[in-house]
């Protein structure tokens, strides 16, 4: 009876975990919501350095993309958003070593990207 009782409770903890751990998958609108987010944010940075913008203010856009950038949850686009995250690290190191010309090229690039992003979850959710 003592066995009966240890398989139940395993049981029992396992139906539990895996309801507990259950990860939703986010909306659309989620997602169109962290795509658009994230590319204001590039764009802004973006403009920003095209106009001169004081480098400190510049990392902070950049740093807020990439946090923005992690709520883009979608397996279609998983390896575009790593790769375009990527480019705003490198980006970002630019700007922190104060290379303006490799930071410009590298927002350049992700803003690219991140459109990108967009045309393709548009294109696959219509």
């Amino acid at each position: 009876m003592n066995t009966f009782k240890k398989i139940l409770l395993a049981l029992a903890i396992t139906a539990t975990s895996s309801t507990a751990f259950a990860v939703a998958n986010p909306s659309y609108e989620e997602v169109q919501t962290a795509i658009n987010n994230t590319l204001a944010k590039v764009e802004e940075a973006n403009t920003g350095i095209n106009s001169g913008a004081d480098t400190e203010k510049l990392i902070d856009i950049v740093t807020d993309a990439r946090q923005l950038q992690k709520d883009i949850s979608n397996n279609v686009l998983d390896v575009k958003r790593n790769q375009a995250s990527n480019v705003l690290k490198q980006a970002r190191a630019a700007l922190q070593k104060n290379e303006l010309d490799v930071a410009k090229e590298s927002l350049a690039d992700a803003l690219n990207r991140y459109k990108e992003i967009k045309q393709i979850y548009a294109a696959n959710h219509q």
